[in-house]
């Protein structure tokens, strides 16, 4: 602790459970004590729930005035400025949170006295990286005393990153559980402490014989899959010959897991299946699982009743899940970006080999790889367990990252002159390590892009933010997302159904963030689709040259998604025609309700008032999943779309006639019931008083 303690920038680099939360928390209360703010940043929402649980234990503890000390957090809502985080002590933001608050000009941020930065590893993550990056260059461009103390795994060039931040380091591979590192080839698994392990060979699949051959001992593991699709097949492979290890205890507490996953859920295929797996302890863990799926099965696993995760690398960089076995099935992954598979950089499988050995369960922790020949087996051994990890890199290299950036910097500034923005980005990472002269080509291209679209204008001795380029800066959107919005919405006609217009507008954009590759079997669906609702998008879609146009058929999927659920569609319905999974389900609609918002702001004030009554009858509309004629029932609390459409469908089509009818009437209606029904007669006493 010493220096960390005295004020200083500090870059702890050291393996998973070695103690840089305690570092964290110690770090706090130097400062809390006497009333400084801390902002503790993570990269995601998952980590971020997980650290404000255990930075939510400091509230027991005092300030020097007496006061308690006040924990919270905030990982979402960009277009706010929060009002209410200012009471806190401690704030668990995410990284993207952060960036929005400065974008707001918040004013209690000259309070904040120490900034913990969580997993600066992910600084090289091309999606999340570049944020972070700008984070830091506007905390170090501060001109007050604010410390630093960043947080990672893996480093390699850590001089070189704690130069950037006028840190010092400390560099350590000790680990509170000794890790070995192995790779299974022919039969057995050679280790690199010199152990040899035969494994028992199946049908099933050598994960799935490395996995039953840690539960043999009573040992938890995770098997790392390169797709979604190979992490749920192989825990199907798995769960019968897990059973067969259970004990009372652990069927009896699975049951209930299995339970409360079933009741909390749609009752969909998925449900159904991940419900039953989880009764014979095993599960599989993707992005494509919703919350509650994934919180259901990490309390499973954390408690030990869940033997085997089968999961993509995404779990590798979430939530803190450890096993004494990881299996990492397969050495390549498939990129998005790419489009094609490609290998594990040696940083994932750092990540992968740190999730081995649970402290107070095990006295060690065992990562294994799996060749298929001896060649192979070599190739592995140098390019992953003797390697080292990859130098962290700036990702603040594309067009569209560092456009937004400088809007964004300028707004949260309230403006900057030329020489000001290059003094800003000359505390970026990428300054570092890229030519001076690239970085300002890259600046220069941004302003100009910038002024020709009038999101910000040439002041008298600085670059200021226009009311548009303030508006989108604030709504947290990239400027190409927002002059796209605006063009489109400049375009509207008046007496102009756009319902699915907004829709496409809404999932073509740079900001919405999830795609769906199109499918053979999905050019029916789009002739169709045109041809009933072509005439409703800003710019009708060319039907003879669809095949060739990429932004459409990059987005026809989420759009198809988006229109069956507000066609009342349900869950099940949707996941299986359009072979998508739950949790993408509610994370395109979430995106497209945060995008809608953003175009009702943009439509606003650009005075296109006509277009309001059709974006605020799709926001409801995407918030319940429900048809234009249920809008008015859903006005009611506990009353979702299911309950809606039954009243609706029995004739009782809006707030009038329910108010004239009997509460037994009423609860005669099916999925309604007495209780629900008295709650309804007195709402609508409610508001009849109002």
């Amino acid at each position: 602790m010493q220096g960390v303690l005295d004020n200083k920038n500090f870059v702890v680099s050291t393996p998973t459970a070695s103690g840089k939360t305690l570092v964290a928390m110690l770090t706090s209360l130097n400062y809390l004590y006497n009333g400084g703010k801390v902002i503790y940043l993570s990269p995601l929402r998952a980590l971020a729930h997980e650290k404000f649980i255990e930075f939510k234990k400091l509230e027991t503890l005092s300030k020097s005035n007496s006061e308690k000390i006040k924990v919270l957090i905030s990982t979402g809502d960009f277009q706010s400025n929060s009002e209410y985080l200012k009471y806190a002590d401690l704030l668990v933001l995410t990284n993207e949170k952060f960036d929005s608050l400065l974008r707001h000009n918040v004013d209690w941020l000259n309070q904040i006295k120490l900034f913990i930065i969580d997993e600066i590893h992910l600084i090289g993550d091309p999606y999340r990286g570049a944020t972070l990056e700008m984070i830091i260059a506007n905390i170090l461009n501060w001109d007050r005393d604010i410390q630093i103390l960043s947080l990672s795994a893996t480093i390699n060039n850590i001089e070189e990153i704690s130069t950037w931040l006028n840190a010092d380091y400390v560099d350590s591979n000790w680990r509170p559980i000794p890790l070995i590192e192995g790779i299974y080839n022919y039969g057995q698994i050679e280790f690199n402490n010199g152990d040899i392990s035969p494994i028992k060979i199946s049908k099933s699949g050598i994960p799935v014989d490395l996995a039953i051959d840690a539960l043999r001992h009573n040992a938890q593991s995770i098997i790392f899959t390169e797709t979604r699709r190979r992490a749920a097949s192989i825990a199907k492979l798995i769960e019968k010959t897990a059973s067969k290890f259970l004990n009372p205890d652990d069927l009896s507490n699975l049951n209930k897991l299995s339970e409360d996953l079933f009741s909390i859920g749609n009752n969909t295929e998925l449900d159904k299946n991940l419900s039953r797996m989880i009764k014979n302890g095993v599960a599989f863990h993707h992005a494509g699982l919703t919350s509650y799926q994934r919180e259901i099965i990490e309390k499973g696993f954390r408690e030990r009743h869940i033997k085997i995760i089968s999961a993509t690398p995404t779990l590798a960089a979430g939530v803190n899940l450890p096993a004494q076995r990881v299996i990492i099935s397969n050495y390549l992954r498939y990129d998005i970006k790419q489009g094609q598979m490609i290998p594990l950089s040696v940083m994932e499988y750092k990540q992968m080999c740190g999730r081995a050995g649970r402290p107070q369960f095990d006295s060690k922790g065992e990562s294994i790889l799996i060749a298929s020949s001896d060649n192979e087996k070599d190739a592995l051994l140098d390019n992953y367990i003797n390697a080292q990890p990859e130098n962290l890199r700036s990702s603040l290299v594309e067009f569209n990252s560092i456009c937004n950036h400088v809007l964004g910097s300028i707004t949260s500034n309230r403006g900057l002159s030329k020489d000001q923005l290059f003094q800003l980005f000359d505390k970026t990472l990428f300054s570092i390590q890229s030519d001076n002269q690239i970085l300002s080509d890259n600046v220069d291209h941004s302003l100009a892009y910038l002024l020709e679209e009038d999101l910000i204008r040439e002041g008298k001795d600085k670059y200021m933010p226009t009311s548009f380029g303030r508006q989108i800066s604030r709504l947290y959107l990239n400027p190409i997302t927002g002059v796209y919005f605006r063009n489109s919405i400049l375009n509207a006609k008046r007496n102009k159904n756009y319902l699915i217009g907004l829709l496409y507008t809404v999932v073509s954009s740079a900001d919405f963030g999830m795609s769906f590759s199109t499918r053979k079997k999905d050019f029916y669906r789009i002739d169709n689709f045109l041809s009933e609702y072509n005439d409703d998008f800003f710019e009708p879609i060319i039907i003879a040259n669809y095949s060739s146009n990429y932004q459409f058929l990059r987005s026809f999927r989420s759009l198809d998604l988006l229109n069956c659920w507000i066609s009342e569609w349900d869950d099940d319905k949707i996941l299986k025609n359009l072979d998508i999974q739950p949790g993408d389900l509610y994370r395109v609609v979430e995106n497209a309700k945060w995008l809608i918002h953003a175009i009702s702001k943009i439509a606003e004030l650009f005075q296109k008032n006509f277009l309001l009554p059709q974006i605020y009858e799709l926001d409801i509309r995407l918030s319940y999943g429900i048809k234009k004629e249920l809008i008015e029932l859903i006005r009611l609390k506990q009353i979702g779309r299911i309950r809606a459409r039954a009243l609706y469908n029995a004739g009782y089509k809006n707030l009038n006639i329910l108010n004239n009818i009997s509460v037994t009437r009423l609860s005669q209606v099916p999925q309604i019931g007495k209780s629900i029904a008295q709650n309804i007669k007195e709402q609508l006493k409610d508001l009849e008083l109002n």
